[in-house]
């Protein structure tokens, strides 16, 4: 089975229509471009154009949006409440629409962290335009088309000097940039323009998070796409590079007899909190949905002793599982990865023994095969109890007399 990667190469910066061109180079069908973004306006409020250009002799896919007559009395949505409305009336997939929020959050809070307001006051004005929308919603088609399992990426080059906007005269990169790209890897070009604009930069952000990092060294590239942007520059080329790229898994899904899957580890490490509360903390987290929560004695600074509480859960419940560690414990940071594992699956059955009924939990592959037999604790102490039996020869006991049988001859009473 192979993982498909994305690699994004900023060769001469970030931008919008420079991710979309690449996608478009890289293969995206214009017509599954087209037919998304007619419906966010595309043909009434905006146009697509397309061309072939080049950028030091590299061949590229230059993307447009003109605006048309209409737009004038008709303004793309400018504020994030407007966006949601909009996006969410627009009869687009839920995955499409679900990505272009989360672009658009990232920006409407970088901008909310420099002018020091909320998000819901943030207003839109250089990328408040149609064109940004036709770029992030024409990204998250883009996306929900290539479908990468992780991301590769390399120092995004960062221009120089100054340029006027709706606030004034700004440095480049402008505030909101240096906020999308914090924590992220960059180098200085030392070219005098604008590199990196803000919608280009909140893709690129959307991309790292929402994707698990690629850092292998063997690997297979596919195809490459190239976007032009929309000046020439002497020092480098103006283009951003998408490649697609493949590794095989050790094991294929489909051959294994284990099913395989995605999940998140929160961990958080905690010297304030007392044994009762973090025991109340992880049966609420279990209730939340968790798939384990464990936590181990650490000794932190100073010496002071505290635990590290780790919990496993699928992507879903990530929202939940966080609110709910900063609710109930005192901690100020919550680490986070995306890994996978291989599992079982389990059900608990009733079965009939010569020492009565008893409940186990019984652990099969993919192909149905019983890999774990594991009597139910509770259970074995009534038995034993009723018995005069010492719990751990009762399990002994039990377990001889249920791997005796076939499995088609478990008397099963009821499962659940």
């Amino acid at each position: 089975m192979s993982k498909k990667i994305l690699f994004i190469d900023a060769l001469g910066g970030l931008s919008g229509d420079m991710f979309l061109g690449a996608f478009l180079d890289l293969g995206l069908p214009v017509e599954l471009l087209r037919e998304n973004l007619e419906k966010v306006g595309l043909g009434r409020f905006f146009s697509l154009e397309t061309t072939s250009t080049e950028r030091h002799g590299i061949a590229a896919c230059k993307v447009d949006f003109p605006a048309l007559a209409a737009a004038a009395a008709n303004p793309a949505p400018k504020t994030m409440a407007t966006v949601i409305s909009f996006l969410r009336a627009a009869d687009l997939s839920k995955k499409i629409t679900e990505t272009s929020l989360e672009i658009f959050r990232r920006l409407a809070a970088a901008e909310a962290k420099v002018h020091g307001r909320t998000i819901e006051k943030v207003h839109f004005h250089e990328v408040g335009d149609y064109d940004t929308l036709a770029d992030i919603v024409g990204v998250a088609v883009a996306l929900d088309w290539c479908e990468p399992e992780s991301v590769s990426i390399k120092p995004v080059p960062l221009g120089t000097g100054f340029v006027d906007c709706a606030h004034g005269r700004l440095p480049i990169p402008v505030p909101a940039v240096i906020v999308l790209l914090e924590g992220l890897p960059v180098v200085e070009s030392g070219i005098e323009a604008e590199l990196i604009t803000p919608t280009g930069a909140a893709i690129f952000k959307t991309l790292v998070e929402l994707l698990p990092s690629f850092n292998e060294t063997n690997y297979r590239l596919g195809r490459s796409g190239y976007g032009a942007g929309s000046r020439q520059h002497l020092k480098r080329p103006n283009l951003l590079r998408l490649t697609l790229g493949s590794v095989d898994q050790e094991i294929a899904l489909d051959d294994s007899p284990y099913a395989l899957e995605s999940f998140i580890t929160l961990e958080a490490t905690l010297d304030d909190l007392t044994p009762e509360k973090l025991a109340a903390l992880q049966e609420r987290l279990l209730a939340d949905g968790a798939l384990d929560v464990v936590s181990w004695p650490v000794v932190m600074k100073k010496g002071r002793l505290g635990v590290v509480l780790q919990i496993l859960l699928r992507k879903t419940d990530e929202a939940t599982m966080v609110e709910r560690i900063f609710s109930e414990s005192p901690t100020l940071g919550v680490r986070r990865r995306q890994s996978e594992r291989y599992f079982l699956e389990r059900e608990i059955c009733r079965y009939k023994t010569s020492f009565g009924e008893i409940r186990c939990k019984i652990a099969r592959n993919r192909q149905g095969k019983v890999m774990n037999i594991k009597p139910e604790h509770d259970d074995l102490v009534t038995l034993a109890k009723s018995h005069t039996l010492p719990l751990t020869l009762l399990e002994q006991h039990i377990l001889i007399e249920l791997h005796g049988l076939e499995e088609s001859n478990f008397c099963i009473v009821g499962t659940h």
